[in-house]
């Protein structure tokens, strides 16, 4: 039967795909990390070549700052220059008029023959007091020098060469930024503009957030550098590193899909979907119930309960089902499903009909002395016997146990008004004497005898059939006879005064509300309403 439902096919390799990509992403943020590991030391050596021209600039401040506002004379040019050779990073040293804005003399130039205006609109503020800074002013000229900034605090000027980023690895993109006067804009002042930008721009973004580095260090924070590094260093720098955790990324693919298409094929399989049934409840199981008809009377005697599976992927028979329950050892948790189930299905039907006798096939390894506990504190057992209901425990002949192991299970049944019954009688082995030891109430003659009771050929099982109730009779065991078929049969058999009778003839098994239907027909109408229900 196909599924009402069913799981995606595709489903484990989505879940196999989810789990390379995650292991991908984990493998890939762990390498961008290692690369960011790499832009740390980077910057923090940049940040320290930095910090130490700062150091040496404020020092020479210090140092000049009395005597830079002095005439630009042989001996302060003398003292600049021999400065120069003491701070390692500052290249020039020059007298600045804070009057006139205008640059006097450096170390390098000498006395200018025309002093350099500064205008204060091009500078920058900076945290120190009284101290501006230049990028490339215009009217100093430093042969082979492309980018070089001036630091002026009062009388004192000093002119720096960003050689510093020449240290760091080819390709790299750097940016160096400083905060405007306004205290809100950054602007560029080296380095590749756009860096800060895209830093800005990727920061949420886990894939290429470690791609980045931002270190605002400087001049309390007014100055601060940026570092990016490409994807294809980070492929180039880290391939071992991905090739293998990738590798590994794939076979726990492989596993994953494996593992939960293994997991999806016994869960819905027949093991799977009853196990999971019956450890859940068992509202997957219903039950039906087949009429059980005293053939001298016509009338209702009882029924058969009888187990049906249906769950989201469909039906399952008990030619199925049943001997999963016999493998999984879950048959006595199944038998008090049914029995719960039945005696709620049935509850206003035996208040209205309580001499109805219900007929419960259980399971002969739950029948042993060793379990007699079990049947003692069963829920379902004791409120069907403080009911006083007619319950029969059908056994398989062909699982049907020695006395001796069910004398105390003959004891507890007893004590309850419980009856015991051969199922599929014929079928198995048991003879008289433990049909007669066995203390069995009643035989159920399997239907593959019944059914061959109407052929015009000969049949073997057939003949066997008067044989069975006579030897019934002589122990003063009643008999059933299942699987009535036809009425060729239904004749046959009550010409042999078989007691009881059930079959789709008299009755196919019926859902708890036909069931009720039947019940109510039963005692409203003529003793030979049962058979003439099915006939008509």
């Amino acid at each position: 039967m196909r599924p009402k439902t069913q799981k995606p096919a595709f489903f484990p390799l989505v879940v196999a795909f989810t789990a390379f990509g995650i292991g991908a992403i984990a493998a890939w943020l762990i390498a961008s990390q290692q690369l960011h590991t790499v832009l740390t030391d980077q910057k923090d050596y940049v940040v320290k070549r930095i910090s130490l021209e700062f150091q040496h600039r404020d020092k020479l401040f210090r140092a000049f700052a009395g005597t830079a506002s002095q005439e630009c004379s042989e001996t302060l040019l003398a003292d600049f220059r021999r400065a120069l050779f003491e701070h390692d990073g500052v290249r020039d040293i020059a007298a600045f008029d804070d009057d006139t804005g205008e640059i006097r003399c450096t170390a390098l130039l000498g006395e200018l023959s025309r002093p350099v205006k500064l205008s204060p609109e091009t500078g920058m503020a900076t945290p120190m007091v009284d101290m501006s800074v230049w990028i490339d002013p215009e009217g100093l000229d430093y042969p082979g020098v492309k980018k070089f900034i001036l630091f002026q605090h009062g009388p004192v000027a000093v002119i720096v060469y960003p050689t510093w980023p020449g240290d760091l690895p080819p390709g790299r993109a750097w940016e160096v930024t400083a905060t405007a006067p306004d205290g809100q804009t950054e602007v560029t002042t080296l380095g590749q503009s756009g860096v800060s930008l895209d830093y800005q721009r990727t920061r949420w973004n886990p894939f290429t957030a470690f791609l980045y580095l931002r270190s605002c260090e400087l001049e309390s924070g007014i100055i601060c550098l940026y570092l990016q590094a490409g994807v294809g260093e980070l492929i180039v720098t880290e391939w071992p590193l991905l090739v293998t955790a990738n590798l590994f990324n794939i076979a726990l693919a492989v596993l994953v899909f494996l593992q939960i298409r293994t997991y999806l094929m016994n869960r819905n399989s027949v093991a799977g979907r009853v196990r999971r049934a019956v450890r859940s409840g068992g509202a997957q199981f219903r039950c039906v119930y087949q009429p059980i008809i005293d053939l001298r009377s016509s009338r209702l005697s009882g029924c058969e309960v009888l187990a049906r599976f249906e769950d989201a992927h469909g039906l399952l028979s008990p030619a199925e089902f049943i001997p999963e329950i016999e493998r999984q050892r879950l048959t006595w948790i199944f038998t008090e499903i049914v029995l719960a189930r039945a005696l709620k299905d049935l509850e206003k039907i035996l208040e209205a009909h309580p001499e109805l006798g219900i007929s419960v096939n259980f399971f002969p390894a739950d029948l042993d002395d060793a379990q007699v506990d079990r049947l003692c504190t069963s829920k379902p057992l004791r409120r069907a016997a403080l009911r006083k209901l007619r319950l029969c425990c059908e056994i398989l002949e062909t699982g049907i146990l020695d006395p001796d192991r069910m004398q105390k299970v003959h004891g507890f049944l007893d004590r309850c008004g419980f009856l015991i019954a051969i199922d599929d009688f014929g079928t198995g082995y048991s003879n008289i004497a433990q049909v007669r030891n066995g203390h069995i109430d009643l035989i159920k003659i399997d239907r593959s005898f019944v059914q061959e009771l109407d052929r015009k050929l000969p049949a073997m099982r057939g003949n066997l059939v008067a044989p069975m109730i006579e030897i019934a009779r002589s122990i003063n065991v009643d008999v059933v006879a299942e699987g009535i078929e036809t009425e060729a049969q239904l004749s046959q058999i009550m010409d042999l005064k078989v007691r009881y009778g059930q079959g789709y003839f008299l009755s196919k098994p019926l859902e708890i509300d036909d069931f009720r239907e039947f019940v109510h027909a039963d005692l409203k109408n003529a003793p030979s309403t049962v058979v003439r229900l099915k006939k008509s």
